[in-house]
């Protein structure tokens, strides 16, 4: 399972040391866009909203056509 995780301007950097420090896998960092890409491991989804920066956090869906 991967969360993508929204941020906002500027907080890019100090989330992901937040996510990093969590022990959470951060998988890429799409600066153009403020997403983060994780492997959430032990983390809630609560927890990763209490971050600072942090505006959203949501499951990725696979699609299939």
């Amino acid at each position: 399972m991967k969360w993508l995780i929204s941020v906002s301007q500027g907080s890019i950097h100090k989330v992901t040391e937040s996510l990093e420090k969590k022990g959470v896998k951060v998988l890429d960092v799409l600066e153009m866009i403020n997403v983060i890409i994780v492997e959430p491991d032990n983390s809630s989804v609560s927890e990763i909203k209490a971050i600072e920066g942090v505006e959203n956090v949501e499951e990725e869906r696979n699609i299939n056509i």
